[in-house]
């Protein structure tokens, strides 16, 4: 059986601080899980860390973070006896982890942290059974082509600046990151405020070298508040929500984005997956996420088939 390790287990075993044990987990360089609300490492994962880190003692390793990595270390997962999910924190999936286990018929879950983009292409191979997504159904349907898919609607949710108090900058657009007087604190690719902004700057032909800080990339939109807040960027593009968090940031909304649950059709009637479709469509659910983030436009738990063509499924 898969042995899990503790933060602090973790960082008496490798002789480091624990925070540093947070920052490898963050930078994903050491993979881990969320079993409940307590993030772990798993024996198999610490083993993987070990030897990535062998590796890179003699090979040249220039990347900090390295995504497409940690996708290959995840078989392991579908062994477990409940369902792995894959997703960075938000409001939503928080609330669904925080709620799921006393809905009828849950399995445990394990939350696997990826973006957008990784978290749908391990779907594609099988290595988790659901997706956190904020992208088009279009890019859905690309990312994994050739499966039936159901994407269930968590919600809808702002994204916009994350600009000091007052905006003393003055920034409004996308046009003003390319000012002199500008840093910005970009997010990792894969992610979605990563793919908004490089399609935003292609359609106004806007190069991103024009923008000091564009190679600055942080994996959390916590992450790049914090650098705002802190003084080390300007500006940096996010989920209205974490903006809450920093007293010294005002949030300026630029688009409504939809964050969808994927999974594969054919195992929604699974045992544990119409629980996790039951959470999200409950009363309860859609209450207190609403008090929780102040957003509006919540789920009704409307099922979408995503195959070749898009059509409505009436749960």
């Amino acid at each position: 059986m898969n042995k899990f390790y503790t933060a602090q287990e973790v960082a008496d075993k490798l002789k480091i601080k624990k925070t540093t044990v947070y920052e490898l987990i963050k930078r994903g360089e050491l993979s881990s899980s969320k079993i409940g609300k307590q993030l772990r490492v798993s024996e198999e994962q610490l083993a993987q860390y070990l030897d990535g880190a062998a590796q890179i003692s003699t090979a040249a390793q220039t990347r900090d973070y390295q995504p497409e990595s940690s996708l290959l270390k995840r078989d392991y997962l579908l062994h477990s006896s409940g369902l792995i999910i894959s997703g960075q924190s938000s409001p939503a999936l928080d609330l669904l982890l925080n709620q799921l286990p006393s809905t009828p018929g849950s399995l445990p879950v394990l939350q696997s942290h990826m973006n957008t983009y990784n978290g749908l292409y391990s779907l594609y191979f099988e290595k988790v059974h659901l997706a956190c997504a904020t992208a088009s159904l279009e890019d859905i349907e690309s990312l994994v082509p050739g499966v039936s898919l159901t994407a269930i609607r968590f919600c809808q949710y702002p994204v916009g600046f994350y600009v000091k108090k007052e905006n003393p900058r003055n920034i409004r657009d996308f046009s003003d990151l390319t000012r002199a007087d500008i840093i910005f604190a970009n997010r990792e690719k894969g992610s979605s405020r990563r793919v908004l902004l490089d399609r935003q700057l292609k359609a106004s032909k806007i190069s991103p070298e024009a923008i000091s800080g564009y190679r600055n990339e942080l994996v959390s939109d916590y992450s790049t508040a914090a650098a705002v807040a802190g003084g080390q960027a300007d500006t940096a593009l996010g989920e209205g929500y974490a903006a809450r968090s920093f007293p010294g940031l005002t949030f300026l909304p630029v688009r409504e984005e939809t964050l969808y649950l994927i999974l594969r059709s054919e195992n929604f009637c699974a045992p544990g997956f119409q629980a996790v479709a039951d959470t999200i469509a409950s009363e309860n659910f859609r209450r207190t996420l609403s008090l929780q983030t102040a957003y509006e436009k919540l789920s009704t738990c409307n099922y979408l088939m995503v195959c070749v063509h898009i059509f409505i499924y009436s749960g």
